[in-house]
C-alpha cells in the first residue's frame, strides 16, 4: 500500500489508470479547488481528502463527479462536491464500495447514484439541493446500507429506490428534510426503513411496489400530504412503532396487502389518523391522539 499525495491540478482519472496506483493505495488529496470528472476502474482506491476544503467544482459545465465503473472496495471520504450538471458521485456496477462524510450540493441530477451494484456503505454524507438525494437504480441494486446520512431541500425525492426489482437495501437512521416530493420513496422486497427522520417534505415516506418491506422506528412531522403511504402494489409490509405527527394529511395511508400496523403513534394530523383502503391487513395497539 501507497499514500500518493495529489494536488488540484492533478488529473486523477489519468492517475488512477496509470502504473503508478495499485489496489490498496490510497490517493490523500490536498486542499484546493478541483476542476474534474474521477473516472475510476481499479478495485480497492482510497480517496481521501486531507482537510475540509477538498472541493469539486463542475461550474456547471462537468458532468458528474466520480464515476465508479463496475470497480470493488473503493473509498470516496470527506470530499465536497458541487455544481455538476448530472451526479455528484456515481456508482455504476461492482460492490462493495463506501462513500464516506462527503457533501454535495447542487447537482442537477442525483447527489449520490447507485446503480446496478450490491452491497456499499453509503455513511455519513450530506446531500443538499440536487434533482434527488440519494438513489437506488435498476434491478441490481441490493444490499446496499444507507446510514446517518442526511438530504435536504431536493427538488424531488431525498432517499429512492426507484425499481421493483430492488432487494434487501437498508435504510437506517437518515434524515431527510425540506424535499420536494417525498422523504423516503421505496420500491422493492425485504427492505429496512430504520430509525429515520422525515421532516417538511410533500410526502413523508412511501412504501411502494414490493413486498415484505419493514418500517420501524421512523419519525415522519410537517408532511405536506400524507405522512406514511403503503402503494396498492404493496404486499406483506410491516410497519411498527412510528412516530407519525403533524403532518397535513393522513397519518398513515394503507393501499396495500396483508400487511401489519402495530404500535405506531399517530397524532394531530390534519386527517384521517389511519386511512385504509387495504385488504388483509392487521391494524392493532396503535395510539391515535
Amino acid at each position: 500500500m501507497a499514500v500518493i499525495n495529489v494536488m488540484p491540478l492533478t488529473d486523477l482519472t489519468e492517475l488512477i489508470a496509470s502504473d503508478n496506483v495499485n489496489a490498496g493505495d490510497v490517493l490523500l488529496l490536498e486542499e484546493g479547488i478541483y476542476f474534474q470528472t474521477v473516472i475510476v476502474r481499479k478495485d480497492n482506491i482510497r480517496i481521501i481528502a486531507k482537510g475540509p476544503g477538498v472541493i469539486f467544482d463542475g461550474r456547471s459545465t462537468l458532468i458528474t463527479g466520480f464515476i465508479l465503473s463496475n470497480v470493488t472496495g473503493v473509498v470516496i471520504d470527506g470530499i465536497h462536491i458541487k455544481h455538476y450538471r448530472a451526479n455528484g458521485i456515481e456508482i455504476d456496477g461492482g460492490s462493495g464500495n463506501r462513500i464516506i462524510n462527503n457533501n454535495i450540493n447542487n447537482t442537477m441530477n442525483v447527489g449520490i447514484l447507485i446503480s446496478n451494484s450490491v452491497g456499499n456503505l453509503i455513511w455519513k454524507n450530506e446531500v443538499c439541493r440536487c434533482g434527488d438525494g440519494i438513489m437506488l437504480a435498476l434491478e441490481g441494486s441490493s444490499n446496499n446500507w444507507m446510514i446517518e446520512n442526511t438530504v435536504k431541500e431536493c427538488l424531488d425525492d431525498g432517499f429512492d429506490a426507484i425499481s421493483a426489482t430492488e432487494n434487501n437495501n437498508a435504510f437506517i437512521s437518515n434524515k431527510a428534510v425540506r424535499n420536494r416530493f417525498s422523504g423516503f420513496d421505496v420500491l422493492g422486497n425485504n427492505n429496512l426503513l430504520l430509525n429515520n427522520l422525515a421532516i417538511d417534505n410533500n410526502l413523508g415516506m412511501t412504501i411502494s411496489a414490493g413486498s415484505s418491506t419493514v418500517a420501524i422506528g421512523n419519525k415522519i412531522e410537517g408532511s405536506r400530504s400524507d405522512a406514511l403511504t403503503i402503494s396498492f402494489t404493496s404486499s406483506e409490509h410491516f410497519v411498527g412503532e412510528n412516530h407519525v405527527t403533524c403532518n397535513r394529511q393522513a397519518g398513515i395511508f394503507d393501499q396495500g396487502l396483508n400487511g401489519m400496523s402495530l404500535n405506531n403513534e399517530v397524532s394531530y394530523n390534519g386527517n384521517s389518523g389511519f386511512f385504509l383502503a387495504s385488504n388483509g391487513a392487521l391494524i392493532m395497539g396503535n395510539r391515535l391522539v
